[in-house]
């Protein structure tokens, strides 16, 4: 499993990286509860519960208004981890 694609890059909470580790989507669901989809291409795909104390304002007003904030829900995850891996070795070469 390949470590982190630039010194000094955290892990997600699966302990793998970005892009190996994409935002599906976040979502407000019943009673208030805040959860963020992620698809790892090692782990698939995983909930994580989200504190709305810790979130940014727009994203919490964007929940409460629609009840989810697409992040790359709907696009080829392959050509977004592609493009995203170019993008990083452009700027850290």
């Amino acid at each position: 499993m390949p470590g982190p694609y630039f010194p000094g890059q955290l892990p997600s909470d699966c302990g793998h990286y970005y892009p190996d580790v994409l935002r599906v989507r976040d979502e407000k669901r019943a009673k208030g509860k805040y959860v963020r989809i992620i698809d790892c291409v090692y782990c698939g795909r995983l909930e994580r519960k989200l504190n709305r104390r810790a979130l940014a304002p727009e994203l919490v007003r964007q929940l409460e208004k629609n009840g989810v904030d697409l992040g790359v829900e709907g696009q080829d995850l392959a050509k977004v981890r592609k493009r995203a891996i170019a993008r990083l070795k452009r700027i850290h070469d």
